[in-house]
């Protein structure tokens, strides 16, 4: 990686802007990335074969989780302060070159400075939520952040959306494929080595069962691990819809930022978010998803967000030395 600017990464710099695009989200925690860091900038790569069994989402999936890790990278650099520019997808002959990251000269993003600190705390949340629903102005915090990565939050607060949302929600789930399940189960069994997720993450299993089930994906079902309770979940949670205008590589990562730009804003505000994507790994449902007139795009994620009663511990993270590449220049 070359930069001909006068900024530049020191080597603290350097390993803290990698450390902050390591702990992104990403689906299942499969971590499905690697970065080449330099006094420039860093690259971010996918790792397609860190994901999980192929699914009709599993190319999007790697992409949304890379945009996370752009956007963590952008923090962490408006935190140290420095300026960032980002070229998403900037070699036609390497596909898996998902964005490049530049220092720049330019003012840091101060917004992005202060949600850096909350880059390490983020937590995704599958626990019970408090009952009440988000305050409107929080909802256009979150509005707002979404927006400022050209993407869209849709609020699903209205009916019969919310009813038909929760359908297609437990329509995938009940229709998941055997093999898809088994290998996430695969993934979570203490015979892993190392667990994608650890127990304490996976949340209770929902008290209520059949057709009243949350929307709350139990990510060990059938695995009969241990140190799990049940438990009863918020009767009404809130659901909202990420959609991008586009949807294709470059529009799956402009959601991931968009996505993790949401996540922190929430983080700093006392919420919680899990997800409910079931819908949206099966090509037909998701189309469905996208069926309201009230939609604005095509649906990248379809989050459940509250309060939260419970902080789980953090997802493990590979070490970061797994996660690097030797940077070019």
């Amino acid at each position: 990686m070359q930069s001909l600017l006068r900024s530049a990464l020191d080597l603290p710099g350097q390993a803290a802007v990698a450390a902050a695009a390591a702990a992104a989200p990403s689906v299942f925690n499969t971590q499905p990335w690697s970065f080449a860091v330099g006094p420039g900038g860093l690259d971010v790569y996918a790792e397609p074969g860190r994901a999980s069994l192929p699914t009709a989402s599993a190319e999007r999936d790697v992409h949304l989780s890379c945009g996370a890790a752009v956007l963590n990278a952008r923090a962490a650099l408006a935190r140290l302060g420095h300026g960032a520019r980002v070229s998403v997808l900037p070699d036609a002959g390497d596909p898996l070159l998902v964005a490049r990251i530049a220092v720049t000269d330019e003012a840091p993003d101060q917004v992005l400075g202060r949600l850096c600190g909350w880059v390490h705390l983020r937590r995704t949340n599958r626990y019970p939520f408090a009952p009440e629903p988000l305050p409107s102005d929080v909802v256009a915090l979150l509005h707002d952040a979404a927006g400022r990565e050209g993407a869209s939050l849709r609020l699903l607060d209205r009916e019969p959306e919310y009813q038909r949302m929760l359908s297609l929600i437990r329509r995938a789930t009940c229709d998941e494929e055997a093999a898809v399940r088994e290998d996430r189960v695969a993934r979570l069994s203490p015979d892993s080595a190392p667990s994608v997720i650890p127990v304490g993450s996976l949340g209770p299993v929902p008290r209520r069962g059949g057709y009243d089930d949350p929307p709350v994906r139990d990510m060990a079902e059938g695995a009969g691990l241990p140190g799990r309770t049940r438990a009863d979940f918020e009767p009404h949670p809130d659901l909202a819809v990420l959609e991008t205008p586009g949807d294709d590589p470059a529009s799956w990562v402009a959601a991931g930022q968009a996505l993790q730009r949401l996540l922190l804003t929430a983080a700093e505000h006392a919420v919680a978010a899990s997800f409910a994507n079931q819908p949206l790994e099966d090509a037909d449902l998701r189309d469905d998803v996208s069926a309201s007139a009230a939609h604005y795009g095509h649906p990248q994620m379809v989050l459940r967000v509250g309060y939260p009663r419970t902080q789980p511990p953090p997802a493990p993270r590979r070490p970061l030395s797994e996660a690097l590449r030797r940077a070019e220049g």
